[in-house]
């Protein structure tokens, strides 16, 4: 997924297209060890332009992703998709500090910017985090998921089990016991 900085115009770049997974390792390998499947290519969609020496990208990307349901564990597909805004450019600006400031030396990412050299910009890296970073952490199949039973382990959406319900919340079931001396 490199971008030819030569090819883009005064009206900018647009451009659509198709990455199999394999194209990104980090996800390769989220896949291989936390148990969820991608499915199909990643599709990315771009708008390229140039402002003075810096390249802005906007674009989407959009990946299918079969997960299990953080409450109930039930396999379900959803949608993965990432939008993203990038500015590249070669070196880092000159930034004046303001009087009463002391010099403080900013990095490009300290900016928001990413480097690039020659006459070509990879996107596969940058892509790959947008799309690790929107992944959802804790997935669920529907919203009013009850999960499962925490004393019998039967999936709650599907039957009730009769168990008698805890009035102890979890978060705290650790203090439950705890005593505390007077003296």
């Amino acid at each position: 997924m490199r971008i030819s900085v030569d090819e883009i115009k005064d009206t900018g770049l647009h451009l659509e297209f198709e990455e199999p997974l394999s194209s990104f390792p980090i996800l390769t390998e989220i896949e291989s060890q936390d148990g969820c499947r991608f499915i199909g290519p990643v599709a990315i969609r771009v708008r390229v332009f140039r402002v003075d020496e810096m390249v802005e990208v906007e674009g989407r990307a959009d990946l299918g992703v079969r997960v299990s349901c953080s409450r109930c564990l039930k396999d379900f597909s959803i949608p993965l998709v990432s939008d993203f805004a990038l500015t590249y450019c070669r070196e880092i600006p000159h930034v004046d500090a303001e009087d009463g400031e002391d010099d403080m030396e900013l990095g490009a990412e300290d900016m928001g910017l990413a480097l690039y050299d020659g006459q070509e910009i990879d996107l596969t890296q940058a892509i790959e985090e947008q799309l690790v970073l929107d992944s959802p952490a804790n997935p669920v199949c529907d919203e009013q998921c009850r999960g499962l039973c925490p004393q019998c382990g039967v999936n709650l959406n599907e039957t009730d089990c009769g168990c008698p319900s805890q009035d102890v919340n979890l978060k705290m079931a650790a203090l439950k016991n705890f005593k505390v001396d007077k003296k």
